[in-house]
């Protein structure tokens, strides 16, 4: 399999399009290799079955233009980013697609399994570029590393302008209609509140002002980020 540019990875389907559809899709249409590995199946969602998010899921990936989604079938409600045999396959996962960014979720979140997923990323990230690590699995070079927002805001490294993808970004969460759609007979959850997706919006409204744009996604960087010319990069042209 040839290496990719970007993994996105996901606690549950439908996490990545949340956090970072919009950068996906503007980074498939720039001509970049795009993958997403969902590390669970969603089999405790209180709507829908494993069967049909995974159908969702391959959906929500077409409409973002990604052609390679993986999913590694760990427990949901059971990650834990200290279990060496999720480590293992995290980091079978990344030797295999062999990235050069790695996307991953946001370490201060409100479900547990997100928590113990950017950890568990964390973690894999590491041992990755680890040789004795899982020696039958050639190690790689170490990935660069973000986080993308979750459910509670962030104070970002940067932030992307996805103004011309946001309504690629929500067509592609509309595709999980067992998560999102509240029809008759469905649990009332977060996801199936009328006004989740345009929570969405709001918070792409948000961070989309901060660097004067219509819509933004915010990422979170624990290196410095390298800048050789701060003038072509951050000055306005004057009098703008």
């Amino acid at each position: 399999m040839p290496a990719f540019d970007v993994v996105a990875i996901g606690a549950h389907p439908d996490d990545v399009e949340a956090s970072c559809g919009g950068l996906l899709a503007k980074l498939v249409a720039r001509g970049h290799q795009v993958a997403v590995c969902d590390l669970t199946r969603g089999e405790l969602g209180s709507n829908g079955s494993p069967e049909a998010r995974a159908v969702e899921a391959a959906a929500a990936a077409r409409v973002l233009g990604i052609t390679t989604r993986v999913g590694l079938d760990l427990p949901d409600g059971g990650l834990d980013g200290r279990d060496p045999a999720q480590t293992t396959a995290v980091v079978r996962m990344l030797r295999e697609l062999r990235p050069r960014l790695v996307v991953a979720p946001q370490a201060r979140a409100r479900h547990p399994d997100h928590v113990e997923a950017a950890r568990l990323v964390r973690r894999a990230h590491f041992f990755a570029a680890v040789h004795r690590f899982v020696a039958d699995a050639p190690a790689i070079a170490r990935p660069t590393l973000i986080h993308g927002l979750d459910y509670d805001p962030m104070r970002e490294s940067f932030v992307v302008d996805v103004s011309a993808w946001m309504e690629i970004k929500l067509a592609a969460l509309r595709c999980y209609a067992s998560q999102f759609d509240r029809t008759a007979g469905a649990r009332p959850t977060l996801l199936n509140d009328p006004a989740y997706l345009e929570r969405i919006r709001m918070h792409a409204r948000w961070y989309g002002d901060r660097i004067g744009c219509e819509a933004g996604e915010p990422f979170t960087y624990a290196a410095g980020i390298p800048v050789d010319d701060p003038v072509a990069i951050l000055a306005r042209e004057a009098g703008t």
